[in-house]
């Protein structure tokens, strides 16, 4: 599979150069859409050449535009994984695994085919990322041992929230009366921290990206079993809902 060129423009001038008018919730022109296209082509030449920052920053910065803009669109999903694998990408060439693993996550929750795709462009990241690829579409959760003297049925205390920011409404969502729970679907590990964001099929991805951005920020007290923290699936629902709108 070619990384990324191809879907950055087969999906992007898809929605750049057909006849019909941008829609009356439509925040971008088709010129923009054409503008992110090159970015994210740009963004990918820097990272394929190892400029780690650079690379990573154009991604970032295309993804949180492509966000607020876009009200929606069949291929806003896809758009917006090329995004945040790119933004994968140079976060695990920075170093950052925690940032690459949540964001390669998120990317294959919105496009599920990045679960298969060659990273080997991209030099020794490749590597770093294969563990990280969902299994089944989903996340995988790797129990640990069940804590010495405590029996199998060993009642779990969920997990419980105690930081982190709240979900922003993306701004072409909102000024389009766009509503809807996303349910993500994610494990929260024995740090108190959520990991492998995922989505049910047909969620809002513009919607599903905001709730992921708001959940990579929480913290929990985490699951305990026998007085000792574990790691466990977690669902978690996000309500967007715009006031004044029926």
């Amino acid at each position: 599979m070619k990384l990324l060129a191809s879907v950055v423009a087969l999906r992007l001038l898809a929605a750049s150069s057909g006849a019909a008018p941008p829609s009356p919730h439509t925040v971008y022109s088709p010129a923009v859409a054409v503008q992110w296209k090159d970015r994210l082509h740009e963004a990918d030449v820097q990272l394929r050449a190892g400029d780690w920052k650079k690379g990573t920053a154009m991604a970032d910065s295309t993804l949180r535009e492509m966000r607020d803009r876009i009200a929606s669109g069949d291929a806003s999903g896809s758009l917006l994984a090329v995004a945040l694998l790119l933004r994968a990408i140079g976060e695990a060439g920075l170093g950052d695994s925690e940032s690459a693993a949540w964001d390669f996550g998120a990317a294959q929750a919105l496009y599920p085919d990045y679960s298969r795709v060659d990273l080997k462009p991209f030099g020794d990241v490749a590597a770093m990322m294969d563990p990280w690829r969902y299994k089944g579409g989903a996340p995988s959760l790797q129990h640990g041992p069940i804590p010495e003297g405590s029996a199998p049925s060993t009642e779990v205390t969920p997990p419980r929230k105690i930081a982190g920011k709240q979900p922003e409404y993306p701004y072409a969502k909102a000024r389009a009366c766009i509503q809807s729970p996303i349910v993500v679907h994610t494990v929260i590990a024995e740090d108190g921290k959520a990991r492998f964001p995922a989505i049910d099929a047909g969620a809002d991805p513009i919607l599903a990206l905001a709730a992921f951005d708001a959940l990579r920020t929480w913290r929990f007290d985490a699951a305990k079993r026998g007085g000792k923290p574990v790691q466990v699936f977690f669902d978690l629902t996000i309500n967007f809902k715009v006031r004044h709108c029926y």
